[in-house]
């Protein structure tokens, strides 16, 4: 490529610094037993659902052992794959981080009665290293089985039995989510919907959002109470839809007893079960699809 010429080339003394860095993060996945997910070349295999640990690491490469397979055909040394693991940074308030690598197999080792392993070579680097904050993704409504917003009331009143903007929205695509994160959401609300119920938002406005979702988890809430602020809005001047960046800045617990919902400031910006729902959604999607599908 033409732009390659104009990178800087990296010294000796600069690549190693880098390599140093990767072997760190890779001796401390190994330590922690991150999972690794692994995808194949769709070109040359169906494989999908693989998953590995990391067994053994020096300057040359890394030896995982596969989980998801019995056997590996010796067809596969010499091919592409791609990795998906994440750690676990203790010293800041358990921030998971996840890095993505891609590396060649090497040699494959069948064992009878154990998992195969296979010998890959040392990652040139580790991409992505984003925050849970920002690991965003485009849900399926299928994932929900209620999402309903209100306009925010200073006074913390709102209308149980009246939505600004209902599920029954949703369904129909008058409103559709367009991405969600830990942090926040993006949001499209069509024409039909703005003027149906005098919506005319403005950065700074706030919403009261509720979800609940399809699939339990016994870690996991079953339902959400969040306070969003519109950090910035985006109108079609064809369709005259507007779509609305929103930042969860307040998360709620609905008390058993009183029913009301007690709210508290989100910390770090991050809201911790939210985001490891949409961090267990992306690795299904990985899975089914890859990171590209």
């Amino acid at each position: 490529m033409v732009l390659d010429m104009l990178r800087k080339k990296k010294s000796p003394r600069e690549e190693e610094q880098e390599h140093r860095r990767n072997a760190g993060i890779l001796d401390e996945a190994m330590a922690q037993r991150s999972k690794v997910h692994v995808k194949f070349d769709q070109q040359a295999t169906s494989l999908t659902g693989v998953t590995a640990s990391i067994m053994a690491m020096n300057d040359a490469g890394l030896v995982l052992e596969l989980s998801g397979l019995s056997t590996l055909k010796e067809r596969f040394v010499g091919q592409r794959i791609e990795c998906f693991f994440k750690i676990v940074e203790r010293e800041q308030r358990h921030r998971e981080i996840f890095y993505t690598f891609a590396t060649t197999i090497l040699r494959i080792r069948n064992q009878s009665e154990k998992l195969p392993q296979i010998a890959v070579s040392f990652p040139g680097s580790l991409q992505g290293a984003q925050r849970r904050k920002s690991l965003r993704m485009k849900p399926s409504m299928d994932q929900f089985t209620h999402i309903a917003l209100w306009r925010y009331d200073a006074a913390g009143g709102f209308d149980l039995a009246k939505p600004t903007v209902s599920h029954g929205h949703f369904k129909n695509s008058l409103a559709l989510l367009e991405n969600i994160s830990a942090g926040g959401l993006r949001l499209l609300l069509r024409r039909d919907l703005l003027k149906e119920k005098g919506l005319s938002p403005q950065k700074g406005d706030r919403f009261i959002l509720f979800f609940t979702f399809e699939e339990n988890s016994p870690k996991l809430r079953g339902e959400y109470w969040l306070v969003g602020k519109i950090n910035n809005i985006r109108p079609d001047p064809v369709s005259h839809d507007i779509t609305l960046g929103v930042e969860f800045v307040a998360n709620g617990v609905r008390q058993a007893e009183s029913g009301k919902v007690e709210w508290n400031k989100i910390m770090d910006n991050v809201i911790d079960d939210m985001a490891q729902r949409i961090y267990e959604w992306h690795l299904a999607l990985y899975r089914d699809k890859g990171l590209n599908g």
